[in-house]
């Protein structure tokens, strides 16, 4: 099992990404991603190729998903790994781990949410600060043409 910081995934990925989509991400800059592809292939006593054969995947995507340097796969992908190892859910194999107290945080805004139908104050901020990105992108685009 190998762990690695959203922080990283963002900063190698936010080029190719939306500025605010990025932003919204960043709120989850401190939890880590966990790969679990390795324990699920070890307790199935497959190698990575037998699941890349599998699969349909690469060999080398595998061994980039197995040691947390996959940052980049599709729904596709994770549906052929979760078909392939017969997997309920695809929590066995990537999960997204929040520090504890970001973890309290959601979980009581959740409740809220759901129980009042009520957007949580964060909520509101958030998707003010994303509204007001978008003017400027959109005006910036709008500017350099």
């Amino acid at each position: 099992m190998i762990s690695q910081k959203a922080e990283q995934i963002i900063e190698e990925t936010h080029k190719l990404m939306n500025p605010i989509v990025v932003g919204t991400a960043s709120h989850l800059k401190d939890a880590k991603v966990v790969y679990k592809i390795d324990d699920a292939l070890k307790e199935r006593k497959l190698t990575q190729k037998q699941l890349a054969a599998m699969t349909g995947m690469r060999k080398a995507t595998i061994s980039e998903l197995v040691n947390g340097k996959g940052t980049n796969f599709n729904y596709v992908q994770l549906f052929a790994l979760v078909a392939a190892l017969r997997l309920p859910s695809f929590e066995q194999i990537f999960e997204i781990r929040l520090p504890k107290e970001l973890e309290e945080q959601f979980k009581r805004e959740s409740e809220y949410w759901v129980k009042t139908k009520e957007k949580p104050l964060s909520i509101i901020h958030l998707m003010m600060d994303n509204l007001e990105k978008k003017k400027e992108l959109d005006f910036s685009r709008f500017t350099e043409s």
